[in-house]
């Protein structure tokens, strides 16, 4: 699909909602909403849209870069007056009831409320976090060459490590073999956090030195065109006790079965349920966070989420994470993760990297 194609088929999910709901226009000011109708990718954006126009107000910066980025699409330059412009810009395309973002900043949202005073303004979240939910073509695309640069650089990692190196070494390895595969940023701060400090869902890389016996947990994502992957494994590293073993496979046999869960028209947290019936089995639940996963897109956490009591139903073109894990305080923590995409028929598991990975 090409760049104009794309734009204008989300736009018309724009308009139809604009048409629903009694409006005459939408103000996106988030670099996620803009960049997903305009495909501009500026640091600086506030794109109106009408039923029959969009614009784009920006800096002296990205005058350029928008003119090549946007499609059919007015950029208006500002300099230092960039809210009474974006104001004026809204004046000037006969927008009397306007839809803004609820998490724009308050700064913003009172400068521009005074000079729209004659201007009904509503604010929104849910349909902007639910448009961007399911995924095109595209968006799919981008997506799985991000798990390719975070799996690309991964795989050269594993012959690099070893028993005595820190966590900090780790990370900072896999941080330049991912750049080398391409990737343009890591799409969150990588966790490693190895023996006892497994424990620690989030654990940041530390100077502790990894030990024989250790479990790793290594959890991670890179961008590539704006979208993001997310990965985990955790390591064995060394003589691995029975007990640690144990749990590594229960963790790995909870996401199989939520895996298996995975298909059109299951609700969210029947997914969730499936692999939590596995810990409540082994009588082990209480050790598990309460959740499974969340989608990735634009942002490393969007929707759908993947956690107790959601009804969303799953639909084709969602992607989302499935990441369950077991914390023992003071003793270890498992956890393995995948990113999956809802199809047609189930589910295609956009991850390759093996689960069990032994290292020394």
């Amino acid at each position: 699909m090409d760049k104009k194609a794309i734009v204008e088929k989300r736009l018309a999910s724009l308009r139809t909602y604009l048409d629903d709901n009694g409006l005459d226009g939408a103000m996106l000011n988030s670099y996620e909403n803009y960049r997903y109708f305009s495909l501009f990718t500026g640091s600086n954006g506030y794109l109106v849209v009408t039923k029959d126009k969009v614009a784009l107000v920006t800096d002296k910066r990205y005058t350029t870069q928008a003119l090549m980025e946007t499609v059919d699409c007015e950029v208006i330059e500002h300099a230092a007056n960039r809210l009474e412009l974006v104001a004026d810009t809204i004046k000037k395309m006969g927008i009397k009831r306007i839809v803004m973002e609820e998490g724009m900043a308050v700064g913003e949202y009172f400068a521009l409320k005074e000079k729209l005073a004659d201007t009904e303004v509503v604010f929104e979240s849910e349909y902007f976090l639910e448009i961007r939910m399911v995924k095109d073509e595209e968006e799919i695309g981008h997506i799985r060459d991000a798990i390719r640069c975070a799996e690309g650089g991964f795989e050269k990692l594993i012959p690099k490590l070893k028993i005595g190196m820190t966590e900090k070494d780790l990370a900072d390895e896999l941080h330049y073999l991912v750049s080398k595969e391409g990737a343009e940023a890591m799409s969150f701060g990588t966790i490693v956090a190895s023996g006892p400090r497994g424990a620690m869902a989030h654990g940041v890389p530390t100077d502790k030195v990894i030990e024989n016996g250790d479990m790793v947990v290594v959890d991670f994502g890179v961008m590539k065109d704006g979208y993001c992957s997310d990965m985990t494994r955790t390591l064995l590293f060394g003589d691995i006790s029975k007990e640690d073993q144990y749990i590594f496979d229960l963790v790995r046999e909870s996401q199989i079965a939520a895996i298996n869960a995975i298909r059109p028209g299951v609700l969210a947290r029947e997914v969730e349920q499936a692999h939590r019936d596995v810990f409540l089995k082994a009588g082990l639940e209480d050790y598990a966070l309460k959740g499974l996963g969340h989608g990735i897109g634009l942002e490393i956490h969007e929707c759908p989420r993947i956690v107790i009591g959601n009804e969303t139903r799953l639909v084709p073109g969602m992607v989302f994470t499935v990441e369950p894990g077991l914390y023992f305080p003071d003793r270890c923590g498992v956890r393995t993760e995948d990113d999956v995409l809802v199809t047609e028929s189930g589910c295609e598991n956009l991850s390759h990297t093996p689960h069990e990975i032994h290292i020394g």
